[in-house]
Order: C-alpha cells, then structure tokens, then sequence
C-alpha cells in the first residue's frame, strides 16, 4: 500500500474550545500533526482540575483501514477498567473522549519524551547498562499486562515507550495502540484462529519474522518486537545487525539472529540473553508466554551484568530541567532506517472461510493466571505528548 495521503484540514488555536459530553476543553497549544489527525496540549474550561492533558484528534472522513482512534480508545479504557493498580501503571491515564461535526478525539494524560528521543536527543550515547536493563523489565512487563486483557501491540519499538512527567519519571509508559489488535474471542480467553494471511504491518527494523511472512502475529510476535528493541537500547549501533540494510535482507538476518549468527550484537548486549532469544524462538502462536520466567530472567542477566539499580535512571532530571542535556557530539551519522508500513489498520475485517473455521479447534488455547502474576510528541521544550505520529 502506498504511503497515507495527509487529508486538508483546520487546525485548531490557542484558546479554541472542544465539548464532549462530560468537559470542555481549552487548547493551550500544537503539539504534533499527522496524516489524519493532530495532537495538542489541553485543558478543561471552569474545572478545579487544571492538570494539563493531550488530545488526539482524528478526521471523521478518511479510509477507514487508516483510522486507528477507535482502536486507542478501546485498550486505553480496557487497561483503566484493571482494579489492579499494578496492572495499569505503565499506561497513560484515559481522560475523556468525544466527536465533533469534523473530527473524533482521545484526551490522555501527558507523557515525557520517548526512549528514543531521550537517546537521540538528550543523551546522545547508549544507555548505561543498568538504565537499559531497567528499560527491557518495565517494557516487557507493559507487554504483559496488554496481553493480559487480550491484545496484541504489533508495533514495539523505543519510538512507542515514554517516560513519566515529573514524579513518576521513572516509570516507562507504553504508547501509541493504533494497530493493536485484540487477539482473544469476544470477552473469553480463547485465542482466536490465525488468518491464512496478514499484510505487512509494523516498523522494519522491529518486525517480528511473522510480520515478515505475512502471518497472523500472537503473543510471542509482540516479544519477538520487543527482544529487538532491548538490543537496539543496549547498542545503537551494532545491536541490530540489519538496522542499515535494505528491506529485502531484513527478514534473512533475523532468522540469522536466531540463529545466533550475529555474535556482534553481544558487544554490549549481555551473553546472557541467549536463554530469553531461545525461549521466544521456541514459541508457537498461540502460546500463552511465561512472563515470570522472563521477569526472572531478566533480574538473573541484570546481576550477572552487575547492574546498579541504586543508580538514577540516565534521564534523571530531564523533565524538571535539572538534567543538562550532554554536550557528546554521536560518532556516527544518523540515518532512519524505520520503514512504517501502513497496510490494514485496526479496522480490519476477518474473513472466516472454511479453511479457518476447520483450523479451530487447534488453535483454543486459555489464558491461565500465573502468566500474570503481579510484578512490582514533538521534541519541544521539555513538553512531549502521546506519539510523534498520528496514525
């Protein structure tokens, strides 16, 4: 599919208000613009509550497969339904939510930059070791708990991971939902049948090798994603063998990395990680992981690394403005290898053919508890909202 024509539209300005059925809200500023949509810095109009807040906004009109609001709004309010405090901690607050003659809307609570933005602009260096150690549990257990209430992300990457505002600035949020997918039946527990075949959707660089070959992505696709990133966050540059190839050796070095080919990615990234690379490549898909013995992995690689978690998070200070931004010039050129494949979108439908309807009785896999047990926009100004991207 080509790449997603950005419908004309009015934006909003400064002092401009939007009404849902609950508030009033006054846009303080821009914050980022997309294809069908924008974001902005708001807050509510004769309200005690002054927190500022981020609206996101998309056009009623526009291919249906390329809206991704209604997608947002669903796990957003499903995550905030969890009673739990700890199952909802590492996703932004749902505010409120509306439609307007011409666009839908999503108010959420603001975020800081996104780990990428931290590493590219603020740092401008690898994370420390025990900083990215911290950045690979708070990530998966994120990936965990979207799981537990039945969707999949398909999109993890560093770019949709942000930390928190203020005090909670040492808490990593996941972000950006459009092309989640729920990947049980109705209310059950029951994974659904995988479909014949699945349009590329995702980021290269951090596609799982199903993503690849067109097939149905389940639970170990999204840590599949995730194992990636936590390699990109230990090793800008050589974590990722393929970060600078063309798209056609992308999938051929993945399978390689399984492999355990790649041997310069452990530069940086603890030998250790094999054992969590060789747990991922032995899941199926509709196999439920076990997120304990990743959690628990993870704390075992973190004290073989001898990692520090006494020591403040690399990003200290950076949403306060007590952090001085490093002066460190980056050695190597920055080029963006991230290829965004918009196909199908979270609207898309399944066609349950008699192929797919004789698979399913193969494919009922239940959810049981001990997979889950509790563990406890724009670069601007120090201001950052949601997503750079829209859509």
């Amino acid at each position: 599919m080509g790449k997603k024509k950005a419908i004309p539209r009015e934006k909003m300005k400064p002092g401009d208000t939007v009404q849902s059925e609950t508030f009033t809200w006054r846009v303080i500023k821009l914050l980022g613009s997309g294809g069908f949509g924008d974001v902005y810095k708001v807050v509510k109009v004769n309200n005690p509550d002054t927190k500022e807040a981020a609206m996101k906004t998309e056009m009623v009109i526009g291919n249906r497969l390329l809206l991704r609001l209604k997608i947002e709004v669903m796990v957003l309010m499903k995550c905030h339904e969890q009673k739990d405090p700890e199952k909802k901690a590492h996703f932004v607050d749902f505010v409120d939510r509306g439609k307007t003659p011409k666009f839908k809307f999503l108010v959420m609570g603001l975020v800081g930059p996104s780990l990428e933005d931290i590493r590219k602009k603020e740092l401008i260096r690898n994370y420390s070791k025990s900083t990215a150690m911290q950045c690979c549990i708070q990530t998966m257990i994120a990936i965990r708990d979207l799981h537990g209430i039945g969707f999949l992300h398909r999109d993890i990457k560093p770019q949709n991971y942000a930390i928190g505002l203020g005090p909670n600035e040492k808490t990593i949020y996941m972000l950006d939902f459009g092309i989640a997918r729920k990947f049980t039946e109705g209310e059950t527990t029951v994974v659904k049948v995988p479909r014949i075949k699945v349009h590329f959707l995702g980021t290269l660089r951090f596609a799982s090798r199903a993503c690849h070959k067109q097939q149905e992505q389940g639970c170990k696709d999204d840590l599949e994603c995730w194992l990636y990133m936590c390699f990109d966050l230990f090793d800008d540059d050589k974590g990722l063998p393929w970060k600078r190839c063309e798209r056609k050796k992308v999938l051929r070095m993945k399978e390689e990395f399984f492999q355990l080919e790649h041997q310069s990615c452990y530069r940086i990234v603890p030998e250790d990680f094999k054992r969590i690379l060789k747990y991922i490549d032995g899941l199926k898909y509709a196999d439920i992981p076990d997120y304990v013995y990743l959690r628990n992995s993870l704390g075992a690689i973190a004290k073989e690394a001898r990692c520090d978690f006494t020591k403040p998070l690399d990003w200290a200070g950076i949403t306060t403005g007590k952090k001085k931004r490093s002066k460190e010039k980056s050695k190597e050129p920055e080029v963006d290898s991230d290829v965004q494949q918009e196909e199908t979108g979270s609207g898309e439908e399944e066609d349950e053919g008699p192929r797919r309807k004789s698979r399913k009785k193969n494919y009922r896999q239940i959810f049981t508890n001990d997979h889950f047990s509790s563990y406890s926009l724009p670069f601007n100004q120090q201001e950052y909202t949601i997503s750079k991207k829209i859509v």
